[in-house]
């Protein structure tokens, strides 16, 4: 190799391993402020804190989880959100979960909502149904893509945070029974799509 391919060389190895010094030194914001603001009661609806099981703790740790159950109007919904500014591996499509609790996706539709869309499945497991909802939000933007997640996550790291909030995962489930009043459990509930 000659001298000024060598010389470039190491240059690009020097400014990369500044840059990952950098990226990985310099503390990013995270989205507690965001998970602190969505209120366990409210016009309509109230709820309480659920502890997480161990398994769960084994999982997100150290993400930061919110589990709780809601009483909407005269439906109960199971609501976990997640940040994994902590904890990438946290997030992750929650698809792979269900499939890996034995449920099957008969049927996924996109919802839209407003800044963007959000994703209901119907599942099925010996006999049973059930449905889930699922999106990430930056508090701007909803979307039930873990691609794009991805994509926020990183450039979020190249550019120390100024390219927008960390995305929190929100997975929401019926406490009882298999199905809920989607359309209304988000019109009355509205704090969770802001968040």
């Amino acid at each position: 190799m000659k001298t000024p391919a060598k010389k470039i060389l190491w240059i690009a190895l020097a400014v990369a391993l500044v840059l990952s010094l950098v990226w990985q030194f310099a503390p990013l914001t995270d989205a507690s402020v965001r998970l602190d603001a969505i209120p366990l009661h409210g016009f309509g609806f109230t709820g309480r804190d659920i502890p997480l099981a161990d398994a769960e703790k084994s999982i997100y740790s150290p993400a930061r989880v919110l589990k709780r159950l809601y009483q909407v109007d005269r439906q109960q919904v199971i609501v976990i959100a997640i940040d994994g500014s902590r904890n990438r591996h946290a997030i992750h499509d929650p698809t792979f979960c269900f499939r890996g609790a034995g449920w099957t996706i008969a049927a996924s539709r996109f919802i839209p909502v407003a800044g963007g869309e959000v994703r209901l499945l119907s599942l099925t497991k010996d006999g049973q149904t059930r449905e889930a909802m699922y999106w990430l939000s930056d508090g701007q933007t909803r979307h039930a893509s873990a691609l794009r997640y991805w994509w926020q996550t990183t450039l979020r790291r190249l550019t120390l945070g100024h390219s927008g909030d960390e995305p929190i995962l929100f997975v929401l489930q019926p406490a009882q029974g298999n199905s809920l009043e989607w359309d209304l459990l988000l019109s009355q509930f509205p704090a969770l799509l802001a968040s």
